[in-house]
């Protein structure tokens, strides 16, 4: 299992170049880290989106685009579906995300989920690295997945454990987050949280270990929380408790973290559009490692 995102630079320096499906690139930090990609040779990229401002994004950061394919369209849910597309057909590896709204993309790739593996849904990894912490965990699902049922949380859970285990951790530590209690009464959460565990040690989501507990307080009893008990893969109960969780790593921990959204095996890198260059490149490096060990059969 790779440690830090580092490592897992490294290791895409070897795997690359990929084919990636950049989404409306018309931002200077996306033109910026595709072009450095190109030249880095992490990735071969084609451009989808409105030509004229592709064009005038690259020229204003003098990135030439000799030799790249560039995608005339203009309208974002086409575009989005396209680059979900290359990636179905084997044309692109993954896709990254630039100038658009998440939502299109989104769309995109919850259509190709249910024309693929209609068993499955997709759902947002945030990836993070943490200080005092030795290794890279996962949030999910701060993305697609607004209020899951336990029906969704299964293939949420699944769909995470499976991406884990690619990177190399044989048995991951999940934990289910959420409120023991709500108005006296063990809360939606909690009772979700239980039935998951029963079926992780049935084996229905493969090899892992769910913890009992649901918060970090009662996991290490009050005391240093050790990072190598640490869970894995923390499953939020809702969509706002993930952009909560997720954002405070980020600005009150210090964290590093990297999003892709991932479902039937197609990767998408869907970094937040305040994310600038050094993140971006980041991203690009976890998505050529996740398309290699995630391939779909």
């Amino acid at each position: 299992m790779y440690r830090n995102f580092d490592e897992i630079a490294d290791s895409a320096r070897i795997l690359g170049p990929r084919r990636a499906a950049v989404l409306f690139p018309d931002d200077p930090e996306v033109m910026e880290a595709t072009a450095e990609g190109m030249k880095e040779g992490l990735i071969s990229p084609v451009l989808v989106g409105e030509k004229k401002h592709i064009e005038a994004t690259a020229q204003n950061l003098h990135s030439p685009l000799e030799g790249v394919e560039v995608v005339d369209q203009s309208d974002p849910q086409k575009a989005a579906n396209l680059c979900i597309d290359m990636v179905m057909r084997g044309k692109a590896s993954f896709v990254v995300k630039g100038k658009i709204l998440t939502t299109y993309l989104y769309r995109a790739l919850i259509r190709a989920t249910r024309e693929l593996a209609p068993d499955q849904v997709p759902c947002t990894l945030c990836f993070h690295e943490a200080p005092s912490v030795n290794k890279i965990f996962v949030i999910t699902d701060p993305g697609v997945n607004i209020q899951p049922d336990l029906a969704t949380k299964e293939k949420i859970l699944a769909n995470a454990v499976q991406v884990f285990r690619a990177l190399g951790c044989n048995n991951p530590r999940v934990m289910a987050l959420g409120a023991a209690y709500l108005d006296g009464k063990p809360s939606i959460a909690a009772c979700h949280a239980k039935r998951l565990r029963i079926l992780a040690n049935e084996g229905r989501f493969g090899k892992c270990t769910m913890v009992a507990e649901t918060n970090l307080f009662d996991l290490f009893d009050g005391h240093y929380v050790q990072a190598d008990l640490l869970p894995d893969i923390f499953m939020v109960p809702n969509i706002e408790a993930g952009n909560i969780l997720v954002k405070s790593i980020d600005h009150l921990i210090g964290g590093i973290r990297q999003c892709v959204t991932v479902g039937a095996g197609l990767i998408t890198l869907t970094p937040s559009r305040s994310d600038g260059y050094e993140a971006r490149m980041g991203n690009l490096t976890l998505g050529i490692v996740l398309a290699e060990r995630c391939k779909r059969g």
